[in-house]
């Protein structure tokens, strides 16, 4: 079992195959192990189909090109019957027919989806009863059969919490190959049939357990001369989920130790002759040695000298196989909200400790305790900055690192980041040109008063001067006093020339802001984004938008 354990792909507890019988429906016909599925009584189909409610009715079967008669022109009856109302609880756990604490499967909870109907049909199927989860792939087989058509379903049961994605491709390649047995040798109608179908579902279990692989020989004597043995090999892969979108403003979050994994690929003879440089990908290798869990993408692009096309496909590959988690650019402005989640990491003993090893690392234990820890993320609140939380909850940051406590909530989604999304209020090109207008108005209104005050201020001066008596040796000229060689004669342009004066400067306008900035600010970019595009720290952004005024924040 320990390639098994290896691998990490989920233990199958049993295997089962549900077929449907002419008289008594759906039923389980052979399982492994044997007392695997537990099927309570039940009423025969011929019963069933006794009872004269107008609840119950027969469907015909209706074939892809939506025929319902099969070669002659004869109509026959569905293989699916639509149960009547008093036989609902066939299809529910039933306290009766199995026990709360029985370890077996619950077949007449889930025979409606083992033989389910006609739209369901080849189709992946996953149902949960009780403590297993059940995946499925029913199968009909249109020929010369009681009903026209041969309905069956092998089903494989799991723990009810197992990852059962890597089995996706085995269920249904099962369900195809017995369908191809059944058209070219009749496996599961003739009754010789059954013995190689136990042989394929008890190694089924059994190797796939094991070695998380299948390769047996079907020894098919005497059901088909065309088909005397048949090989069938099945292998589990490991089951990875599409790549995330990565934005340039992602920080990249290290899940492995990369030096140990270039270490373990230089093993061979072969590899260790050649430098470690070598071994791996230039741009990899580049975009590896520039993420320290705090680098955006664009700065790794920066610091690696790498277009950022390249750093994000880079990224991708090592998302697609688990290597890294994408977290926010942390920053104690920062507002963060607890998710439902959370309950996950009281119950785990296992999360805990995994929370305390992470945070604390790096020799930076201090004496805070584990509970105390878990305990502090209840603490954080919404529409509170990190900072504001530190203040208030007086936290000693020496005991341990608080970058890496929310970058762990992040990436076990115990916390959400709520982003800070700038709206302009208006179209701005509109709301700047009112400004201006009003700052011109402005300007004017204090130069026609300046004026004014300079025209009495030179009015008051001319009175004065001419009341000025003349001095010995002055003359007379035209009725004003004159000093020796100089005569002052009256400037009937004197009070003109003082109105004009120079008018008080009009106030600096608003700062100016980008247009490319300015068409971001539509709700759509939070400032993460619009700061890590523009090259500007979030800070000097609120103090920008601020002098510009007329935007508003939402928190989402």
């Amino acid at each position: 079992m320990d390639a098994y354990e290896e691998s990490g792909f989920p233990e199958i507890k049993a295997i089962f195959l549900g077929q449907f019988h002419t008289d008594l429906g759906p039923i389980v016909r052979l399982s492994y192990p044997e007392d695997a599925v537990e099927v309570g009584e039940q009423k025969s189909f011929a019963e069933i189909s006794s009872n004269k409610s107008d609840e119950y009715q027969h469907h015909q079967y209706q074939r892809p090109n939506g025929d319902a008669a099969n070669g002659d022109g004869r109509e026959f009856p569905s293989y699916h019957v639509e149960p009547p109302a008093e036989v609902i609880h066939l299809i529910k756990r039933s306290p009766a027919t199995v026990k709360p604490e029985s370890n077996k499967i619950d077949f007449n909870s889930i025979q409606a989806l083992v033989i389910p109907k006609l739209t369901l049909f080849e189709r992946l199927i996953t149902v949960h009863t009780g403590k297993y989860k059940v995946m499925c792939y029913p199968v009909a087989v249109e020929g010369n059969y009681a009903r026209n058509a041969l309905i069956f379903n092998m089903c494989f049961a799991f723990g009810i919490n197992a990852d059962t994605k890597c089995y996706e491709p085995v269920v249904k390649r099962v369900g195809c190959l017995l369908k191809e047995l059944e058209i070219g040798g009749r496996l599961l109608s003739d009754p010789e049939g059954q013995r190689p179908l136990k042989t394929m579902m008890r190694q089924l279990v059994t190797k796939l357990n094991a070695h998380g692989e299948y390769q047996i020989e079907l020894d098919l004597k005497g059901l088909a001369q065309s088909m005397v043995s048949t090989g069938i090999s099945i292998r589990l892969f490991p089951h990875y989920d599409n790549p995330s979108e990565i934005r340039l403003y992602d920080v990249p979050v290290r899940k492995m130790d990369f030096e140990a994994a270039r270490i373990k690929s230089s093993s061979s003879e072969f590899q260790s002759k050649v430098a470690s440089e070598t071994v791996w990908d230039m741009v990899l290798d580049k975009v590896i040695h520039c993420m320290d869990n705090v680098n955006h993408v664009r700065r790794i692009a920066r610091l690696a000298q790498i277009q950022e096309d390249w750093v994000i496909l880079a990224l991708k590959h090592l998302d697609y196989f688990g290597c890294i988690n994408l977290v926010d650019i942390f920053q104690f402005g920062n507002i963060y909200e607890p998710q439902y989640r959370l309950m996950c990491l009281y119950r785990s003993a296992r999360l805990q400790r995994e929370c305390f090893s992470y945070v604390t690392r790096d020799g930076k234990v201090g004496d805070i305790a584990m509970d105390a820890l878990v305990q502090m993320y209840l603490t954080i609140r919404n529409r509170q900055t990190v900072g504001e939380w530190i203040i208030e909850q007086k936290l000693d940051l020496d005991k341990f690192d608080i970058r890496r406590f929310i970058m762990f909530g992040i990436m076990h989604r115990l916390l959400k980041r709520i982003h800070c999304y700038p709206v302009v209020c208006g179209p701005p090109s509109l709301q700047h040109e009112n400004e201006q207008e009003r700052a011109a108005t402005e300007s004017g209104t204090n130069g026609i008063k300046a004026a004014a005050e300079a025209t009495s201020e030179a009015k008051e001066e001319s009175a004065a001067e001419a009341k000025i008596e003349p001095g010995p040796g002055a003359e007379t000229v035209n009725g004003t006093a004159s000093e020796t060689g100089a005569s002052v004669t009256e400037n009937p342009t004197h009070s003109q020339q003082s109105i004009q004066t120079t008018p008080t400067p009009a106030p600096s306008a608003p700062n100016a802001i980008d247009p490319k900035l300015l068409n971001m600010l539509d709700g759509c970019h939070h400032l993460d984004e619009i700061s890590v595009v523009f090259d500007i720290d979030t800070a000097t952004l609120k103090d920008t938008f601020k002098e510009y005024g007329g935007i508003e924040y939402v928190y989402h």
